[in-house]
């Protein structure tokens, strides 16, 4: 058994010494001339360095370099991860139509003594009503979830004029003191305060330009009832809808801007639904356009100090966005 073996290696041996004498086939002379007598410095083989070497190499020697890449980009861009966490958090909740509610349950502790608008304290999200009916057609660009044409119906049936929306003289904003003009006082209506005079407001349901009531007669039959009730529930996203054709994503409205709004969709009991339509969306543009802007910010940004710098270093991709981090000249793939 020990011959076999031993016989097996040899031939092993012995084939992979012609594989490596066969595999570098020299040409051989004969050298004729005398030998030295003289001894011979033996000089040492050199191998090609191979492309792993070559990398390792010149890794190690951009080791310096990417030490100070790397504290650079801590240093200006390590405080932007926690702010840019929380940024994210609430533009995907703005994204997903929960932000809103974020906010009520923030405001729970806000001073009505205090607070310009007094009414939040008190303020209840109702996510929906289980109201029956199709979905108004442009609800999927107002980022509040699905919002029924019926709740739409409920928020403006409630609605007449501007004086119908709120007290304006008795506003808290026109008792803060020590008023630049006290003559003209600002008449800023709370989000919040908007929203509980609405639900405790008078209902009637709105006709369209032909004296049909909205959203047809079978709409009407099934929920005049319930919507009409004092008190009744009307989801935050449909009053979210009308408060943003006059305020545009911000949390205060002003007669001026109520009025003008009305003029375009809601004129005695007549209720336009398409250019109601086309003042939600407007209002709503301005969070789409900040959304937008922000992801292209955060890309230019995390470009220049992370990405960017990374590909360079560890994968030899450039892909331009400045100039930190290095890549290996006889590697590097540019892409931009």
């Amino acid at each position: 058994m020990r011959c076999a073996f031993l016989c097996v290696l040899s031939i092993v041996f012995l084939a992979s010494a012609a594989h490596g004498f066969l595999s570098s086939p020299k040409l051989i002379t004969l050298d004729l001339q005398p030998r030295s007598t003289q001894p011979r410095s033996i000089q040492p083989l050199s191998r090609p360095q191979t492309k792993l070497q070559a990398d390792l190499t010149f890794a190690v020697e951009k080791l310096p370099g990417m030490t100070k890449n790397i504290v650079i980009c801590l240093a200006f861009g390590g405080g932007l991860i926690p702010a840019a966490i929380a940024a994210n958090k609430s533009m995907m909740s703005t994204i997903m139509g929960t932000k809103g509610e974020a906010e009520v349950s923030k405001s729970s502790t806000t001073n009505s003594l205090t607070s310009l608008d007094p009414t939040s304290a008190d303020n209840v999200y109702v996510r929906t009503s289980a109201a029956s009916g199709p979905t108004l057609s442009v609800s999927p660009l107002l980022f509040s979830g699905d919002v029924k044409l019926v709740d739409v119906v409920a928020v403006v049936g409630r609605i007449t004029d501007v004086d119908s929306v709120a007290d304006w003289a008795n506003l808290p904003s026109t008792r803060v003191p020590d008023l630049a003009v006290p003559d003209k006082p600002p008449m800023w209506l709370p989000r919040a305060t908007f929203k509980t005079n609405l639900r405790k407001a008078k209902f009637v349901w709105p006709v369209d330009e032909d004296g049909v009531p909205v959203g047809g007669q079978e709409l009407y039959d099934a929920e005049n009832k319930r919507i009409s009730a004092r008190n009744a529930q009307i989801p935050d996203n449909a009053l979210d809808a009308v408060f943003d054709t006059w305020a545009w994503g911000a949390s205060i409205g002003t007669p001026d801007k109520v009025e003008a709004e009305l003029n375009k969709w809601r004129r005695g009991n007549t209720f336009s639904v398409g250019a109601f339509g086309l003042s939600a969306v407007s209002g709503r543009s301005v969070t789409g356009l900040a959304i937008i802007t922000f992801i292209v910010i955060q890309v230019a940004a995390y470009g220049v100090l992370f990405i960017a710098p990374f590909l360079r270093e560890f994968i030899n991709v450039d892909i331009g966005f400045g100039t930190l981090g290095s890549c290996n000249p006889e590697g590097c793939v540019k892409l931009f």
